[in-house]
């Protein structure tokens, strides 16, 4: 029971990507969007949640030390609107062992505050359960070897009914609170989102409702519900 308890908390939404593909996002469209350099050159997604916080996924724990930037759009060149920080203390969730096990949220604590500008700024998180239909986006830059510049996509949930017909809830059907995203068209692909980085953004209302975790073969991107974790990520930010 404990056990089935912890996969409830540590939901995952399941997105499919448009028909039409992604494209290069518009110029500082998506301000909260963070960068994280690791070591050999590994790299992850992730957002600005409060001056010195950015979410990101667990598993980009194991690439530290990382290099936090803000404000970028193209990454191969420093831009004038970078901000740039090393992270000073990381707070992976206690129970992370795996993607597919669920739990995949890190909370990395900045050097120092970020400045809010046009460029760079936070973003706040989405409590409330989207219903079926709405369209949501996804942002990043790209899948193990990062693009140009960043990519954006939009994406729609998916009634959990539809999903489960769908058999694109993977191994978590007998997860009551499974939920999908996406498109009806099959086989759809971009060139991140789905198969983007670890801790990309799932942006729904203007607000942070997932984070990006992995995809398994053809299926669609799995991204962790950030809500059910809000407790825990209040009590870290508040103590650290």
């Amino acid at each position: 029971m404990k056990h089935l308890q912890k996969l409830l908390l540590s939901l995952l939404l399941v997105t499919c990507p448009p028909a039409k593909g992604g494209g290069e996002a518009k110029t500082h469209s998506t301000p909260y969007v963070a960068y994280l350099q690791g070591k050999n050159n590994h790299f992850c997604g992730g957002f600005l949640v409060a001056p010195n916080w950015v979410m990101t996924a667990a598993q980009c724990f194991v690439h530290k030390p990382l290099t936090v930037i803000l404000g970028a759009h193209t990454i191969q060149r420093r831009e004038e609107s970078w901000q740039t920080f090393e992270v000073q203390e990381y707070h992976c969730h206690p129970d992370f062992m795996s993607p597919k096990k669920g739990n995949d949220i890190l909370l990395l604590k900045l050097k120092g505050n970020a400045t809010s500008n046009s460029y760079v700024r936070t973003i706040s998180f989405e409590k409330s359960k989207v219903p079926g239909g709405t369209a949501c986006s996804i942002a990043g830059w790209g899948y193990k070897t990062p693009a140009a510049t960043l990519r954006e996509a939009t994406v729609t949930i998916i009634k959990q009914r539809d999903c489960l017909k769908m058999k694109r809830c993977f191994k978590l059907q007998h997860l009551p609170s499974c939920s999908c995203a996406g498109s009806q068209e099959k086989r759809a692909m971009v060139p991140f989102g789905p198969r983007g980085d670890a801790g990309d953004p799932l942006v729904c209302n203007n607000k942070a409702y997932g984070i990006f975790s992995y995809r398994h073969n053809n299926w669609p991107g799995f991204y962790t519900h950030i809500a059910p974790y809000l407790p825990w990520v209040n009590s870290v930010m508040k103590s650290a």
